[in-house]
């Protein structure tokens, strides 16, 4: 299994040039880029990346039709991918932040924009865009040739935390990138993934599967903790309930919903202190939802990882926090080698 790394998104194009240089180096398979509001571009951040290395992959994760029309995310795509030689990629999901932050709706048929988006973005790479397209949600009403493409197509994920769109996914797109799953409940999302890809008219050479992976070892492991439970307000869709139950008990679960407050409070003065929730209820979730502890965990977290191959991921994309030269050291010196 690939191992890929998704970076903040508030690094600048230097950084995450030098972190992409050495993350090609340990082998990693991507760099993907958080697309997020007021934030550096996902799409120019990676150019100087691109222009630097060889082999790496490389990306935003997640771009919303809803914030931008399928079309101009085809453009900033492809444009990526013929200036990185055809090592571009992109996922496309609902959104949400940024969605909140320019006050936009998102249509009543979301499964169904997504699916035109995706199919809008992949008739672009492959040059099939040449007679428009004419959906319910999307239209291009110009024919887009795209006369100028030279590179190997980019490969395009869709994200999906429901099973309908996990279904869709793997009918459309060439990939799905399954949100925050931990391996222990991965097997009716990966059942979901593979029904799409069963509707295909035919099987795909190469289809991958992705998730989200929250990665917190650090060897302070009271600051690997800290740091986790300062993110825990974005784990679980949002911490819902229906996922919590999990490691929670019923009450649990619906006692931490009813104090998300709490946990954005945590996130947004960066202290990791969650008020009026015990350490305990916190614990579990960040051992059940992320990669938390000091470098003494590293053996149980590659177990984890090697769970994660045998229910199907093809890759996994580990998110990076605080210090991420150093996560990606231990990453790459201790964790690549072992999955190999």
């Amino acid at each position: 299994m690939d191992i890929d790394i998704i970076l903040e998104p508030d690094l600048t194009p230097e950084q995450i040039t030098k972190l992409g240089q050495a993350a090609e180096g340990y082998g990693i398979r991507a760099i993907w880029t958080s697309n997020f509001f007021a934030h550096w571009d996902p799409f120019i951040s990676l150019i100087p990346l691109a222009q630097s290395t060889s082999r790496i992959l490389m990306g935003p994760l997640a771009v919303s039709p809803f914030e931008m029309h399928p079309l101009k995310i085809a453009n900033g795509l492809l444009s990526l991918n013929e200036m990185s030689n055809g090592r571009a990629q992109i996922a496309i999901g609902a959104g949400e932040g940024n969605l909140d932050a320019m006050d936009l709706a998102k249509p009543k048929k979301i499964v169904l924009a997504i699916r035109e988006a995706l199919e809008i973005v992949i008739a672009a790479a492959h040059g099939n865009l040449a007679t428009g397209y004419q959906g319910e949600i999307f239209k291009v009403n110009h024919p887009c040739a795209y006369t100028w493409l030279t590179a190997t197509p980019p490969r395009i994920y869709m994200t999906a935390y429901r099973y309908m769109m996990m279904r869709m996914g793997g009918r459309i797109a060439d990939g799905v990138f399954i949100g925050c799953t931990p391996p222990d409940i991965m097997a009716p999302a990966m059942e979901n993934v593979r029904t799409g890809i069963g509707r295909r008219a035919a099987e795909p050479d190469d289809f991958r599967v992705n998730t989200f992976w929250a990665w917190h070892i650090k060897k302070d492991k009271a600051e690997a903790y800290r740091e986790s439970r300062r993110e825990l307000a974005w784990r679980g869709r949002k911490l819902d309930p229906e996922l919590l139950v999990n490691w929670l008990s019923a009450e649990e679960a619906q006692f931490v919903q009813d104090n998300f407050q709490a946990y954005v409070d945590a996130y947004f003065d960066r202290s990791g202190i969650v008020k009026g929730v015990s350490d305990d209820i916190n614990d579990r979730l960040m051992h059940g939802m992320t990669s938390t502890g000091g470098l003494e965990d590293l053996d149980r977290e590659v177990e984890r990882f090697k769970l994660f191959q045998k229910n199907g991921l093809t890759e996994i994309a580990v998110r990076l926090h605080d210090d991420p030269m150093d996560a990606l050291k231990i990453i790459g010196e201790q964790v690549v080698p072992a999955l190999r």
